[in-house]
């Protein structure tokens, strides 16, 4: 259906000798709006931050459905391509689309249309044709042929495309063993949405969500709460006495699920009280590692914000004893002179100033984020400005304003450039060669952050010196990016 390689081919091409795609593998390579997409990153967000399109507009779809079944395949065809090529894109409207066909069940042909979509399924060219091909064919009352289903288990192995295959596979009587074998062997967005979809039916599948199935490349936080309800994690907790590893896999799961982004999280859940209070009562005895006594202080946090917790009091002494342990402090102690552990040491009264000023100058391309620590308090000011001024080759990264995105690894200065400008809102007057630097460097977003930082001298009443005037007169010649352009001219 189309003279491009097919998305299906594309895939059966690239899956190695163990039968799934090797880790570069990319369906998605077009930039979408400038911003280019991980495989599902754009299915992720829709599902779980938006959900939805109310009333959404799929009369261009309709129009697909209505050709398919009059046999007017090319033409067909010709619609879906339209569509998808003017931005369409499946997740919002599938409730929409799927109450429309069982709406006009006279004016559909359901054996044209599945032949049709099961071509799609192997012929198209666009990932949101082959899920335009999916969501139809998850409608129909029939059970998929053999050659159907392993064509849906090669197209799944996309991580793009893993969600539009879970609800097809849905209604298969092996549907669990499907999700599992899926959500093992993935690692992005596709094992997220495995994840939220797996409901254990044996042991092996409950231990391997408890232990590996939230463990993922995007974001934890998405797969934490759902494995502690469906792993039984609180029954596991309340046996009178645990091993380390299961110990660990609490304090990760908990630590990922005590906030609600980005999903909802342990405040909507309803066993979070014996939960928390059944990990607190292992940790007097099993506590002895830094992300342990981090998780503690954040329990602490989190009950103190709780309402109508009967225990929340007592699991708030329980956290206090132990973060006031001599051996609490020294783990901290210890784990500082490593590196590490800073946060902490300032959340808790600890003496930390030092030993981050220490790790910031013999490492600071790894911990130049120890600025936030620093800069708010006025601390090393004057050291850490010239410790960047001194480390990034200012000069060089000052080559002139481009449209560069500076997404990839060689850009990296960049990044921490625009960091550190951003550090310099805290202490108005300070940078000025770092800032001066940022306005001329060929990164869009770094030149953003510089102007945001003069915005937020300019609102504090601190006056904009010469040098940054000069700059920001050459910027305003200079500046190739619309959007900037535009935001200049209010300096």
């Amino acid at each position: 259906m189309s003279l491009n390689e097919s998305v299906y081919d594309r895939i059966k091409n690239a899956l190695g000798a163990d039968g799934w795609l090797p880790e570069d593998f990319v369906l998605r390579q077009v930039p979408d709006g400038g911003m280019k997409f991980a495989d599902g990153a754009m299915d992720g967000t829709i599902r779980f931050h938006m959900g939805p399109t109310k009333s959404p507009d799929i009369s261009g779809l309709t129009v697909v459905l209505d050709l398919a079944s009059k046999e007017r395949f090319d033409d067909a065809v010709n619609a879906l391509l339209t569509h998808v090529m003017n931005g369409g894109v499946m997740l919002p409207v599938i409730d929409a689309l799927q109450d429309w066909v069982f709406d006009h069940p006279e004016d559909l042909k359901p054996d044209v249309i599945g032949g049709f979509c099961r071509g799609l399924l192997v012929q198209a060219a666009e990932p949101e044709a082959v899920k335009f091909a999916l969501t139809i064919l998850e409608m129909l009352d029939q059970e998929p042929e053999k050659e159907t289903q392993e064509i849906v288990r090669t197209l799944a192995k996309s991580e793009e495309l893993t969600l539009f295959c879970l609800f097809f596979m849905s209604s298969w009587d092996n549907a669990m063993d499907e999700f599992f074998e899926l959500a093992k062997k993935l690692k992005g967005w596709g094992r997220i949405h495995a994840v939220s979809m797996l409901k254990p039916e044996t042991q092996a599948m409950a231990d391997w969500l408890l232990f590996e199935g939230w463990k993922n490349e995007v974001m934890n936080e998405y797969s934490a709460m759902i494995v502690i309800k469906r792993a039984k994690l609180m029954a596991r907790l309340e046996a009178e006495s645990i091993d380390k590893k299961l110990f660990e896999t609490a304090t990760q799961l908990i630590s990922a699920s005590l906030a609600d982004t980005p999903l909802p999280g342990m405040s909507h859940y309803k066993n979070a009280e014996p939960l928390l209070m059944a990990y607190v009562h292992h940790a007097k005895a099993m506590a002895t590692t830094l992300e342990e006594y981090g998780t503690i202080f954040d329990i602490r946090d989190f009950v103190d914000g709780q309402e109508g917790f009967a225990s929340g009091e007592q699991i708030g002494d329980i956290c206090t004893e132990l973060l006031d342990s001599e051996a609490c402090r020294q783990v901290i102690s210890n784990s500082m002179q490593k590196g590490d552990g800073f946060h902490l040491a300032k959340a808790m009264g600890m003496e930390y100033a030092e030993a981050a000023m220490d790790t910031l100058r013999d490492d600071w391309k790894n911990s130049y984020d120890l600025i936030d620590l620093l800069l708010p308090e006025k601390l090393f000011v004057d050291e850490i400005v010239e410790l960047f001024e001194n480390k990034l080759p200012l000069d060089e990264m000052a080559s002139g304003p481009e449209d560069e995105l500076g997404t990839d690894g060689s850009f990296s200065d960049y990044g921490i450039l625009s960091y550190v400008v951003q550090g310099m809102q805290q202490v108005p007057g300070r940078g000025e060669k770092l800032i001066a630097a940022a306005l001329l460097s060929p990164v869009v977003g770094c030149r953003n952050i510089a102007l945001t930082t003069i915005d937020k001298w300019r609102k504090a009443d601190f006056p904009i010196s010469e040098g940054l005037q000069q700059a920001l007169a050459r910027l305003k010649d200079e500046e190739v990016n619309e959007k900037t352009k535009k935001r200049l001219e209010a300096f």
